[in-house]
């Protein structure tokens, strides 16, 4: 014997529960197109200034290693950081030992400067004594998207660090 099956007029509607119309999806496909086109920008911006902060960091480091060498070896430490060749190189006063960091295409070594006197040509030169001191010494980072970062050393301390404008963002 066979079961009735009851008719609810809906037919049409439970049919359509399998899935999506033609229209529905055309709907979010332009939704979605709509919030990346708005978000996408921003997400560059936000990705560039985080790359920036990133290579500030590698000459920080860079620096630090040189003091905590000095400090630990009891001998005079050298970072050499080059703005026409792009490179920073860290060794002892002799230049034994020496290790080379070159920051990527897109983040150049813009300004340098000294004793508080801009250096216009030729590299910034950083001694660091065995009692932790160093030079005083301030290094701008540029990036392609125009971003800047300032990287400076305490000559007392001889503490590296990165300044960052009112925002906490990479100026």
């Amino acid at each position: 014997m066979r079961t009735p099956i009851l008719q609810t007029g809906n037919e049409h509607a439970r049919r359509r529960d399998w899935g999506f119309t033609l229209l529905e999806l055309i709907l979010v496909l332009a939704v979605m197109s709509l919030v990346m086109a708005v978000t996408y920008p921003s997400f560059l911006r936000g990705s560039a200034s985080f790359h920036l902060r990133a290579v500030g960091r590698d000459v920080v480091n860079a620096l630090r290693f040189a003091r905590e060498t000095a400090v630990t070896q009891q001998k005079v430490m050298l970072v050499v950081i080059d703005s026409q060749a792009q490179e920073v190189t860290v060794s002892d006063d002799v230049g034994d030992g020496a290790r080379t960091f070159t920051p990527p295409s897109d983040v150049r070594i813009q300004g340098l400067s000294g004793t508080g006197e801009e250096i216009v040509q030729g590299p910034l030169r950083i001694r660091f004594l065995p009692n932790g001191s160093g030079d005083d010494a301030q290094v701008l980072l540029k990036s392609a998207t125009g971003g800047t970062l300032k990287v400076v050393l305490d000559p007392i301390t001889g503490a590296a660090r990165i300044l960052l404008n009112e925002g906490g963002q990479a100026q």
